[in-house]
């Protein structure tokens, strides 16, 4: 597998880069058989719209669903190039099944810091790895990308794009800057699952609830670096506090509380510098 150096170099110069193999085949399997089983259990069908698709399963908050995918932001294959993109105190922003059926069509193409009115181009403030637990091809839906749209002030959408075909257990990791969006599914069987886990920078708002969609005994369960992705710690010992205090004072297990005290005197340092 490339080193984390050229993966970043990749990263700055097109946007993208994909990490093949990277992923154990066990827990390959292992999400996939959670997501179906998910799927199955709620019912899942598409949500009917461009964005979501007319022929796509996509599944939400999945950290609240199975502990198998409490793996996927810590994974030491990607969350080193993520903090190298954005920095060690990142959120994850949130976290997608994305199952592409046969017969979808081509998603628009988009930025994931599209809400984020900051002129472009502009550091990266989201991080995105699409994680393939099937082979992705051009055929099924392979994501779309247009390389070094991500320094780009302005993009032509309608130029050609290309596919980002990998085997099942490989991971794309965009810019969030960069313009991508799924591809049209021509096939006629094949079904084309992902997982997009999504981060952003730690002064950003996510784009998915960690707090209120994940029920607090499901959180206790988490290792200390997932909290801190999901946002039970200070982002630089400031923000995020709770009457001074690191958030992680709510989960009431004594966890991260030697972390906490040390947040809390770089809090009450910035403050210094910040408020007065």
């Amino acid at each position: 597998m490339k080193s984390l150096d050229q993966q970043l170099a990749e990263m700055r110069s097109q946007g993208y880069t994909i990490l093949e193999n990277a992923i154990e085949p066990e827990l390959v399997a292992a999400l996939v058989a959670a997501i179906r089983r998910i799927e199955r259990e709620s019912g899942a069908t598409p949500r009917g719209n461009p964005a979501e698709g007319f022929a796509t399963l996509r599944t939400y908050n999945l950290l609240a669903k199975d502990p198998v995918f409490q793996q996927m932001p810590v994974h030491r294959a990607v969350l080193p190039l993520v903090e190298r993109v954005l920095d060690p105190g990142c959120l994850l922003s949130g976290m997608t099944a994305i199952d592409i059926g046969p017969g979808e069509r081509a998603q628009p193409i988009h930025p994931d810091d599209l809400v984020m009115t900051v002129p472009r181009p502009h550091p990266a403030l989201m991080c995105t790895s699409l994680w393939a637990l099937t082979d992705f091809s051009d055929a099924n839906g392979a994501t779309r990308i247009l390389p070094g749209t991500h320094l780009e002030a302005r993009t032509d959408t309608t130029r050609s794009s290309i596919p980002a075909e990998m085997p099942a257990g490989s991971v794309l990791v965009i810019d969030g800057g960069l313009w991508h969006g799924g591809g049209a599914n021509t096939t006629e069987k094949e079904w084309r699952i992902g997982v997009n886990v999504q981060y952003c920078a730690g002064f950003c708002r996510p784009q998915q609830n960690q707090y209120l969609g994940i029920p607090r005994e499901i959180t206790r369960t988490f290792s200390d670096r997932l909290l801190e992705l999901c946002g039970y710690s200070l982002y630089k010992g400031i923000m995020g506090h709770i009457d001074g205090q690191s958030p992680a004072i709510v989960l009431g297990d004594g966890r991260l509380e030697e972390r906490a005290y040390a947040s809390d005197k770089q809090l009450g340092a910035r403050r210094s510098r910040v408020e007065y």
